[in-house]
C-alpha cells in the first residue's frame, strides 16, 4: 500500500522562492542599467543603414553585432552594440 504524496502548500513554495529573489526595485534598476535591447529597425536607424542591410548581414552569418532571436523577433543588446563599435574604431590620420 502506497502512501499519498504530501503536497506542499502554496505558502511554503513562495517562501522558498522569496528568499532567492531580488526585490522589485532592484530588478527594475538592473533592467534599466543592463537590459536595453534594440530591434533591427532601431539598430538600422542608429547606424543610418537600411533594415535590409542589417538582415542581409545576419542571414549571411556576417553580422558584426551579437543578437538574440526570441519568438521569431531579433533583438540586439545595446551595451554589446556600443562595445562592438568601440572595438572596431580606426584612427584616421590627417594628410
Amino acid at each position: 500500500m502506497t502512501k499519498p504524496i504530501k503536497q506542499r502548500g502554496k505558502g511554503m513554495l513562495n517562501k522558498a522562492i522569496a528568499n532567492q529573489l531580488i526585490t522589485e526595485e532592484k530588478l527594475n534598476e538592473f533592467i534599466e542599467k543592463n537590459c536595453k535591447l534594440l530591434t533591427s529597425d532601431q539598430l538600422a536607424k542608429l547606424l543610418h543603414v537600411t533594415e535590409g542591410a542589417i538582415r542581409k548581414q545576419r542571414s549571411n552569418d556576417r553580422s558584426l553585432f551579437p543578437y538574440a532571436k526570441i519568438n521569431g523577433r531579433i533583438f540586439y543588446p545595446a551595451d554589446l552594440i556600443v562595445e562592438t563599435l568601440h572595438k572596431n574604431l580606426t584612427n584616421s590620420q590627417a594628410r
